[in-house]
């Protein structure tokens, strides 16, 4: 019989975590609820059910736009992935990312509208917003599909973890996609506690990117 185990209510995030559901069973809830403002994630029998909230969309957001500004100034090729689902059937683990691309690999997605994830590249950057500690271990299924980079804010500390050779993610002082970017240099344009609205925050950021050199 399953169970269900409901982690304590914040203000960004709700998590549900059932259990002994099978592989079977998460494929069919997923085509069943299709596009709703939920996240599932699959691993070893156990789906969580996660509600997304308004500081949880506000940092992922803020995130994209950051990364996305970084693109466009730089001139580098990617294709983006947004929150789409990523399903592995031989491991039996499912999962989606708050906001994901192709950077290193997007000429080989460019023009890709089905994917295998046996067979085709994984993202090569994720964001991840944690208000709440995940009730599975997502972490793990990002490194089960070969997610090469995953950028981890829980609301005060930003963090780039970087996929090792044993399947573990550590934490790096410099991006592997934008290597001249550092968790420090993001922080600042986060911030929810001051008066400065999205748009001069990312114009702000942009101005920094080229003060520094980074941009064509």
């Amino acid at each position: 019989m399953s169970t269900i185990e409901r982690a304590a209510r914040l203000d960004g995030e709700q998590r549900t975590l059932i259990r002994d559901v099978s592989y079977a069973f998460y494929k069919q809830f997923c085509e069943a609820i299709g596009e709703q403002p939920i996240r599932l994630s699959y691993i070893d029998g156990m789906l969580e059910i996660m509600v997304t909230k308004n500081p949880h969309e506000y940092y992922k957001k803020m995130l994209a736009k950051l990364i996305e500004a970084t693109v466009l100034e730089g001139n580098i090729p990617v294709r983006s992935g947004g929150n789409m689902t990523f399903q592995r059937d031989d491991l039996e683990k499912g999962f989606e990312p708050d906001e994901c691309w192709w950077i290193a690999h997007e000429e080989q997605v460019r023009r890709k509208t089905e994917f295998d994830f046996k067979i085709d590249p994984a993202p090569d950057l994720a964001v991840e917003i944690e208000m709440s500690r995940s009730l599975v271990n997502r972490i793990s299924i990002y490194a089960a599909i070969g997610v090469a980079e995953i950028w981890r804010f829980d609301g005060s500390k930003l963090r780039f973890c970087h996929l090792q050779s044993d399947g573990t993610y550590k934490d790096c002082t410099s991006s592997l996609s934008f290597p001249f970017l550092g968790p420090a240099d993001l922080l600042p344009y986060l911030a929810v506690d001051d008066d400065c609205d999205e748009t001069t925050r990312i114009r702000q950021y942009v101005q920094w990117l080229r003060e520094q050199g980074h941009s064509v």
